[in-house]
């Protein structure tokens, strides 16, 4: 049982490779049909009693496989091919030595043309760009023009034939470069066409492709079945193919127009051969060059016109597919548009609802300042004077004698005295009484009275306001933003001179204070946000006012605050 099991698992390992040399066995004994067909079908398209055939396929097939198949088996898919070529030439009685030279020439010209392919493409051979074309055709003249060369030679070496060098030179030129230019863009393309596409293809498209093979077939019984008189050339006859051909290379695309194309050279080869269409008016090596020149020089148009076709139908699906990118870009934009507008609607709702929420909480501020005001004034303001009343009172009723006690209560009076005008100021900068009853100018003056006194610094105040009543709401904001200001300037400027102004300019009022301190840099103040600025900005703008400070080391300050009357 255990040897059983290893055996399995020998044979499993051993799969892959048996399947590696069957599938090359395979892809070698293809190739030798292939060789064999192409050569069968050169020997048919002869011009007797001339060696070298009008088109001949093996040389093009070796090429077309070169390409198709990786460097390293090159020279496997040569020798597979090399048995066919001894049998079908050895069928036509030729000489051994004749074989093995021809075979050596067949093989040197698909090397070459691969080679050079290879290096200049340095990628897989399409037929649907322009470059590629341009180098398959120097590849397709130059491999033959250089391996004729050794053919001829072979061929007067082996004194094969009756031909002079140079007839079999240019006969073997001119049949190679034919067979290149037709059969390696039909194998090559076919051999990379996705069938799945063939597949999925509409019946439409199967109805033109039948409609194509049947009009190459009417053209080639009407063009290449009859017998021309002598003398005459019917040259009409010539371009009767060219609408077939234009039809299949802007229709179906390089692989179409390259089966066309083998197809119309078969019909008018073998036409010439035997005397039949308009190349079988003059002697048979004429017209074997007449054939042959003219389907070269239409096989090189038509190739490039389907390149450019290609070209065009990859550019214009790039096109598209970047149109269909920009419109999922426009699209994704106008989405996130959308979304920004409704992000900005949704954030100035909300701003607009803080700056209400703001608004009313500066109002409830200053009705709680108000009533803090009024209790501490109406309320612990009297409680403090009537102690001071009943310590007067208490030491009126001391002994005289008892002297430590008097004094004793004298401090005790002078507190509640101190605590009284202390309650009283507190008070007054809480909500002066004086902003309430008299105005913003009188409030203004009163504070600034005082602020002197207790800060030793000399400050000027002017008022320019006209008899007309300022608003309680921008009394309040510009009372406080004055506050704010002459605190900054006696916590941070060390100035000892000040000046705050009040003016109506139009339907604007305008506070303005300015110090002579030390000054500091507006940028940096704003990028650390203090508290005060903040505040005088919100207060600003809730009157819908602003603000602006300019200031610099060295420079002093000043603050204007601008605030409209009609709110």
């Amino acid at each position: 049982m255990s040897e059983l099991v290893v055996e399995a698992t020998v044979l499993r390992r051993s799969n892959p490779v048996s399947r590696r040399v069957l599938r090359y066995a395979f892809s070698g004994l293809l190739v030798g049909v292939a060789y064999y067909l192409g050569a069968k079908l050169g020997f048919a398209l002869t011009f007797q009693p001339h060696p070298v055939s009008t088109l001949w396929p093996p040389n093009s097939i070796l090429l077309a496989i070169l390409l198709l198949s990786p460097r390293r088996l090159w020279w496997f898919y040569l020798l597979a091919a090399f048995p066919a070529h001894l049998l079908v030439q050895i069928n036509a009685d030729i000489p051994a030595s004749m074989i093995l030279c021809w075979f050596i020439s067949n093989c040197t010209e698909a090397l070459i043309g691969a080679s050079v392919l290879r290096y200049l493409t340095r990628s897989e051979v399409r037929f649907d760009s322009t470059y590629h074309v341009w180098v398959f055709i120097l590849a397709s003249l130059l491999g033959p023009f250089l391996s004729s060369f050794l053919d001829a030679a072979f061929v007067m070496l082996n004194q094969f034939g009756e031909s002079s060098y140079w007839d079999v030179f240019r006969m073997r030129f001119f049949s190679n470069v034919l067979a290149t230019l037709t059969l390696v863009p039909l194998i090559v393309t076919w051999r990379n066409t996705d069938l799945r596409a063939l597949k999925t293809a509409s019946w439409k498209r199967y109805l033109e492709a039948y409609l194509l093979v049947g009009g190459l077939v009417l053209m080639g019984a009407v063009s290449f079945t009859s017998r021309i008189a002598e003398g005459s050339t019917r040259p009409a006859f010539l371009y009767l193919p060219l609408p077939f051909l234009l039809w299949a290379a802007i229709r179906f695309g390089p692989g179409g127009s390259s089966a066309a194309l083998i197809v119309v050279s078969i019909f008018e080869i073998w036409g010439a051969i035997h005397g039949l269409g308009p190349f079988a008016a003059q002697a048979p090596e004429m017209n074997a060059l007449s054939v042959q020149l003219f389907l070269i020089l239409a096989s090189m148009p038509l190739l490039f016109l389907t390149a450019l076709i290609k070209e065009r139908e990859s550019a214009q699906e790039v096109v598209i597919q970047e149109e269909k990118r920009l419109q999922l870009a426009l699209d994704s934009e106008q989405r996130a548009s959308r979304a920004l507008s409704v992000s900005q609607e949704k954030l100035h709702q909300s701003h607009h609802q803080v700056r209400k929420l703001l608004g009313r909480l500066i109002d409830v501020q200053e009705a709680e300042r108000r009533r803090i005001s009024r209790e501490l004034h109406d309320d612990l303001n009297q409680k403090i004077a009537a102690l001071s009343m009943s310590i007067s009172r208490l030491k009126r009723k001391m002994p005289l004698h008892d002297g430590d006690m008097v004094i004793e209560l004298d401090q005790l009076r002078n507190t509640a005295n101190g605590l009284t005008d202390e309650v009283r100021r507190l008070s007054h900068q809480l909500h002066p009484a004086v902003l309430e009853h008299l105005g913003l100018v009188p409030a203004l003056e009163s504070y600034i009275v005082s602020f002197s006194d207790e800060e030793q610094i000399d400050v000027k105040f002017t008022a320019e306001t006209g008899d007309e009543r300022i608003p309680f709401q921008t009394s309040i904001c510009l009372y406080r933003v004055a506050l704010e200001a002459l605190r900054n300037v006696a916590r941070h400027s060390g100035a000892r001179v000040a000046a705050v102004s009040l003016k109506r300019v139009s339907d604007t009022l305008e506070l303005q204070v300015s110090d002579s301190g030390k000054g500091f840099d507006v940028e940096t103040f704003k990028q650390d946000g203090g508290l005060g600025l903040i505040s005088i900005e919100e207060r600003l703008r809730l009157l819908r006012g602003d603000c602006e400070i300019s200031s610099a080391p060295g420079r002093g300050t000043t603050l204007v605050a601008r605030v409209p009357l009609t709110v």
